[in-house]
């Protein structure tokens, strides 16, 4: 099974950025990541088939932004 898992930068300041993610623009779910501590919390759940699949690769993407300390305005995870 392929995944495309689209991201798009909604807001950043010091202390975090948070990104729209989903695999279409009409059903988009939100995620804050912490630029200290690399934690990610889920702001708002979509109601969509294999939406636990599809947070966890939003998760491990920005999860590596973050590790190479970038935080591009739009990003994917496909596979």
């Amino acid at each position: 099974m392929a995944f495309y898992v689209m991201l798009v930068k909604v807001n950043e300041d010091d202390q975090g950025v948070t990104y729209n993610f989903g695999t279409d623009p009409e059903h988009l779910g939100k995620v804050y990541l912490d630029k200290h501590n690399g934690k990610i919390q889920e702001i708002e759940a979509i109601n969509i088939e294999n939406y636990q699949h599809i947070f966890t690769r939003a998760v491990v993407k920005l999860r590596q932004h973050w590790k190479a300390g970038n935080f591009p305005d739009h990003t994917c995870w496909a596979s």
